[in-house]
């Protein structure tokens, strides 16, 4: 189990003391232990540096909106210790989702019809084959540092709830496995038929076969974007997201998403994740899970609370409430 405070900060002494050399408190034996388990959140390009003084991975969310900067990528790689993770997103034009024009690379722009680059948003279907190759050359690129120091979490492709079962979208995640080589991917869907009862298990072996990470979700339910809480893993990595449970904002597309994002999980949210992510992970399979909540802070609570949830011992959980009965007490 990562904690953010069992990392030793930078300056401190050789034994991991406080600086003020008070003692520390002996360790509780009874708190169960998931070692391959890391919390971590979905954070922009302000938050990493602060990020990663407290994590050991961290989801950079900014990848998917536009290229990283090279001073984000250097920061990374030159300011964080071996073994550091980052995971990242893939950017939109790279999920079928609508692109800005100003967050593509100028080479897959010029590979664009004149009147696709006239307009101020890019839409899956004016991306040609050659566009498309030339965006994902340039964000392997542009990912390359953290692969070859050894830095690279994952690389999760979120794709929109009309991307559906079928041949045609297997024929696209397979087009990314061959591109993509070795790198380790991660698929998360936000349509409810790719984990129904008819399309489960096919799903789930496709993306073994095809050694995609299945990405467990947490959402709001109620609604055909959002697939099932299922604990599934098809890689040794299994990737858990938890986006909150206000289904009004999740169902609002064109609103801030700053707003979607933000929620403060309770612990009665978290404990049914409790065997799910024990089940994960079994066999020492390693698990992130990241809080795609917002803001980063929020994030960061929704993070320690999930942790505390898995890793307390169960005698030592609060009480159910009391159960109340009679007629309702009248307000005043």
């Amino acid at each position: 189990m990562t904690e953010e405070s069992s990392r030793p900060r930078r300056g401190s002494g050789a034994g991991g003391g406080s600086r003020s050399g008070g003692s520390r408190k002996p360790t509780d034996t009874r708190r169960r232990r998931f070692p391959t388990v890391q919390f971590t959140v979905s954070c922009e390009e302000r938050d990493v540096e602060r990020e990663t003084e407290r994590r050991r991975v961290v989801e950079l969310a900014a990848s998917a909106a536009g290229p990283l900067t090279e001073r984000t990528l250097r920061h990374l790689v030159d300011r964080t210790p071996e073994g550091f993770l980052v995971d990242v997103r893939a950017h939109r034009i790279l999920t079928q989702h609508p692109a800005p024009m100003e967050s593509l690379w100028p080479e897959v722009r010029d590979r664009l019809t004149p009147a696709a680059r006239a307009k101020p948003t890019l839409f899956p279907d004016e991306v040609s084959p050659t566009a498309l190759d030339a965006a994902l050359d340039r964000f392997l690129l542009q990912v390359a540092p953290l692969v070859e120091f050894s830095r690279l979490g994952v690389i999760t492709f979120q794709f929109p709830s009309y991307f559906t079962p079928g041949s045609r979208a297997r024929d696209y995640l397979e087009w990314l496995r061959t591109r993509c080589g070795d790198l380790p991917l991660a698929i998360e869907f936000r349509r409810r038929e790719w984990l129904d009862t008819k399309h489960r298990e096919e799903t789930l072996a496709f993306l073994e076969q095809h050694r995609l990470a299945y990405v467990c979700v947490d959402a709001p339910q109620g609604s055909d974007t959002a697939v099932p809480p299922v604990a599934a893993a098809t890689t040794d990595l299994a990737v858990v997201r938890f986006h909150g449970r206000d289904l009004a904002a999740w169902e609002r597309n064109v609103d801030d998403p700053v707003a979607r994002q933000r929620y403060e999980y309770r612990r009665n949210d978290l404990e049914a994740w409790v065997p799910r992510l024990e089940k994960l992970a079994d066999s020492g399979r390693r698990v992130h899970v990241v809080m795609a909540t917002g803001p980063t802070d929020a994030a960061g609570r929704n993070a320690s609370l999930c942790m505390k949830v898995l890793t307390e011992d169960p005698s030592e959980r609060p009480p159910e409430p009391p159960v109340r009965s009679g007629p309702p007490r009248r307000r005043r």
